[in-house]
């Protein structure tokens, strides 16, 4: 495991715009583990917000607040902590996948539908990427658990979500009726888009889905410069071989979306973000704003993700 410090890379926006692919073509890479989607790490951040104001409640009485312990300070010893975890699990992934010696057999290497954690044991693997469309709308504490995270933004016209989730259940996941999966890309993209307002493009890269489909080979080198890594041929192989449509009708379902309450405030959006190329001042503090209080809305009174309220 590397002693640096976590270089993670997180893929948020809406589900079905590519985000699982996007992870698991990363994960080809030499120094980039694939990770399964995860919830535990978002969650790991709302509990360091409970935590932490346990700690400082009582002023000078309480351990933190005592000696004014900065908080961003305490989301990167948890990001650090939760980096081991990582690597640790990573290693028994190894052992499950491939055996003891933790290599790939020629059979498992002549398989084109075998997903590879690690191709060769000399592949360092220190970094690791997730795709769990969750971390979406976690990502100011994820930005401060780790700061040297990068995140790619993957972005989708409307029309082709809500017609891939429509029909997900031909791809073995649950069929989301328009007006919900109208809600889910909304939600997501809104999120993703302040966050890359927030972080800007040192830290945030945008992967335009059509781009992805339409030219795979140099959209992965581009994300490989991006995040300081060397180009890596097998996940752009990988990418050619997985991309698929799930059987979306997009061009189909165009025409009879303007019924729905809020598919031209998403197209709005779609377009406002497709045309934007700078940043000001003033919409940076906004993203910076807008991902703080949606992190601090969705941590309130909820000690762990997922539990009672």
């Amino acid at each position: 495991m590397s002693t640096s410090s976590p270089r993670p890379v997180f893929i948020i926006g809406a589900p079905r715009s590519g985000t699982s692919v996007m992870t698991w073509a990363l994960g080809q890479h030499p120094d980039i583990q694939p990770m399964p989607e995860t919830a535990w790490i978002a969650a790991e951040a709302v509990a360091s917000l409970q935590s932490f104001r346990l700690g400082s409640e009582r002023g000078e009485f309480s351990h933190l607040s005592n000696v004014s312990f900065p908080f961003e300070a305490f989301l990167e010893h948890k990001g650090r902590a939760i980096d081991a975890v990582v690597h640790d699990a990573f290693a028994r992934r190894l052992k499950d996948k491939y055996g003891e010696a933790g290599r790939p057999s020629a059979d498992q290497l002549a398989d084109p539908e075998f997903l590879h954690i690690r191709l060769h044991p000399d592949h360092a693997k220190s970094r690791w990427v997730d795709g769990a469309p969750i971390n979406t709308f976690y990502t100011w504490a994820l930005a401060r658990m780790f700061p040297q995270a990068q995140f790619l933004f993957h972005l989708r016209a409307p029309q082709g979500v809500i017609a891939s989730l429509e029909k997900f259940d031909v791809a073995g996941g649950v069929a989301t009726e328009r007006d919900a999966a109208l809600g889910i890309w909304m939600e997501h993209v809104r999120a993703a888009w302040n966050t890359q307002r927030a972080l800007g493009s040192g830290r945030v890269f945008r992967v335009d889905f059509d781009r992805l489909q339409s030219e795979p080979e140099a959209l992965m080198s581009d994300i490989c410069a991006f995040l300081d890594e060397p180009s890596c041929s097998e996940c752009a192989a990988f990418l050619n071989r997985r991309l698929n449509s799930s059987g979306t009708h997009q061009s189909d379902i165009r025409d009879t979306l303007d019924q729905l309450e809020h598919f031209s405030e998403a197209e709005a959006l779609y377009a406002a973000i497709t045309e934007t190329r700078n940043t000001t001042a003033q919409e940076r503090e906004d993203g910076e704003r807008y991902i703080r209080e949606r992190f601090e809305s969705l941590s309130a009174d909820r000690p762990l993700l997922g539990g009672p309220a």
